[in-house]
């Protein structure tokens, strides 16, 4: 029970240095700007291009690359592997703009566009090794991703596994309910 109050205490700590850190240091730095506008333009542009005669499908991988990389993130964030130190809001670890907007929009617009095994492989290839040794280390340059206990070549087929998955997955379930 002692480690259970100092986790306790750690915990509020930890909940009041995250809040201030966020209104001192976060809100409104050019990484706040890059995190918000990345979000938005991300949003708006699946909403503009989405193919409304395959929403429901569609939708269906954005939720599961969600959930999957909500999921990634909180056991990376649990064992110390990586560290967020810039957040659109300061009440979570989670790099939520990734979890939320990145993966599921990029996912869905690939599943999108690229129908075929052939065409989707090559896509989410190209997306894994642009993801994990290009935007992860401009996120390290910018101070918005901390690598503690990771390397960027573990994120890709972390990321190649997901869109594999999940194709696989919507192909199963769109051939089911045809």
């Amino acid at each position: 029970m002692d480690y259970l109050i100092k986790l306790i205490e750690v915990q509020k700590d930890f909940a009041q240095y995250q809040k201030k850190f966020f209104f001192q240091e976060t809100l409104f730095s050019y990484q706040w700007w890059i995190i918000l506008a990345t979000t938005i333009i991300l949003w708006v542009v699946w909403v503009l291009v989405v193919d409304k005669k395959r929403l429901k499908s569609i939708m269906i991988v954005g939720l599961i690359t969600s959930l999957m990389a909500t999921v990634m993130d909180d056991i990376g964030l649990s064992l110390a592997a990586w560290h967020y130190p810039y957040q659109l809001v300061y009440f979570t670890t989670r790099f939520n703009p990734v979890d939320l907007a990145v993966i599921p929009v990029t996912y869905m617009l690939l599943y999108q566009y690229f129908v075929s095994w052939r065409s989707f492989f090559i896509a989410i290839l190209s997306f894994c090794l642009f993801a994990a040794f290009i935007a992860e280390p401009i996120f390290v340059l910018l101070d918005m991703y901390i690598m503690m206990r990771w390397e960027y070549w573990y994120s890709a087929p972390i990321y190649f596994a997901m869109g594999i998955l999940v194709k696989w997955l919507m192909d199963k379930l769109d051939a089911h309910s045809a």
